[in-house]
């Protein structure tokens, strides 16, 4: 699993968004202009997660324009980035501060690294442990393979 801080996740959306966009942003900016999400505060505090994937998160500013970036577009970029990969992310917004908010970010990027192998597969790669004499690796395939053929 790899965990990404607010600016991994900031660094990671701009380079997203300029080849998305073919223009780079200038800047990625946190909002603290929640209408619709303002029956989610709490104590102050705003936590967004992928359940949230229309709220708005951060202002996109390009040269002549302010593009919104919503939740479910963050995940987006964080996928095309984390190919193949489970992203749980998650936004907090501070507004203890007053007009001062302050806004992090962390995302949860898991893989699934164990594949499922057929009989077939595992038969394969017993035949292969054989060959390279591995007695450790050549028990385990065993073992899988009694639990497949049962």
């Amino acid at each position: 699993m790899i965990r990404l801080e607010t600016k991994d996740i900031v660094s990671i959306a701009k380079k997203q968004i300029a080849n998305i966009f073919k223009m780079e942003p200038l800047e990625l900016r946190f909002v603290n202009d929640f209408q619709g999400e303002k029956n989610l505060l709490n104590d102050d505090k705003l936590h967004l997660t992928n359940r949230h994937y229309w709220a708005k998160v951060m202002d996109c500013v390009f040269e002549n324009q302010v593009r919104p970036v919503l939740m479910c577009e963050v995940l987006y970029f964080l996928r095309n980035e984390f190919l193949e990969s489970e992203i749980d992310l998650k936004f907090s917004f501070d507004f203890s501060q007053g007009s001062n908010v302050e806004a992090a970010a962390v995302a949860e990027v898991s893989f699934n690294d164990k594949p499922e192998l057929g009989k077939n597969e595992i038969a394969e790669l017993i035949d292969f442990a054989l060959a390279l004499q591995d007695r450790q690796w050549f028990e385990e395939l065993s073992q899988k393979y009694k639990e497949l053929s049962a």
